[in-house]
């Protein structure tokens, strides 16, 4: 139970939608090729937004100038930030995604502003979209998470971010990472 809403029973409740569309990932050039192998798909289970420690996601942006935004605020002033980044791009097919921009899915979830854009640096415990990340992560029915964009409001504009669990895609869910000439690079079905 979190502030009155259980998440694990209010996913089973919650109006979803179908996502089928391109999004895109920015990430540090240099450390997506000192993988071993190198892979498009990669977690490293560190605490994000939607996420607590420990639950492997993938985070997207809608749009290239989003993606962008979302890696100058988390690679700004770092190492990373001053070196090459990698953009590239998915295609989705996402059965049952929990859209944040809804109304009533924020009202079933219990879910204000507040909690989309709540501090999770420096936060002792799991804050409530991180709770939400954890509750879908333990399933197999909802894949992902639409959210908006915590670096555009900061910017004085809007965008919309997508976080995918793994382990929820289920086929005929995927994700699929596109070359240039639309072929599959990797793909998570």
């Amino acid at each position: 139970m979190t502030n009155g809403v259980d998440f694990t029973s209010s996913l089973e409740r919650v109006a979803t939608r179908r996502m089928r569309r391109r999004l895109v990932r920015c990430v540090p050039a240099l450390d997506f090729l000192e993988g071993s192998p190198p892979t498009y798909l990669y977690t490293s289970g560190r605490p994000n937004r939607c996420n607590p420690r420990g639950v492997e996601c993938l985070y997207f942006s809608e749009t290239e100038r989003v993606a962008t935004l979302e890696y100058r605020r988390l690679f700004g002033g770092t190492d990373a930030g001053e070196e090459p980044k990698l953009t590239f791009v998915a295609e989705v097919d996402l059965r049952r995604v929990i859209d944040l921009e809804k109304r009533d899915v924020r009202g079933a979830l219990d879910l204000s502003a507040a909690d989309f854009f709540e501090s999770w640096r420096e936060a002792d415990l799991p804050t409530r979209l991180q709770r939400l990340g954890l509750a879908v992560s333990k399933q197999r029915d909802v894949s992902a998470i639409r959210y908006p964009s915590d670096a555009c409001r900061r910017a004085g504009t809007k965008g919309w971010n997508v976080v995918i669990f793994p382990e929820a895609v289920v086929a005929p869910d995927r994700v699929r990472i596109l070359g240039r000439s639309g072929a599959a690079l990797e793909e998570l079905l």
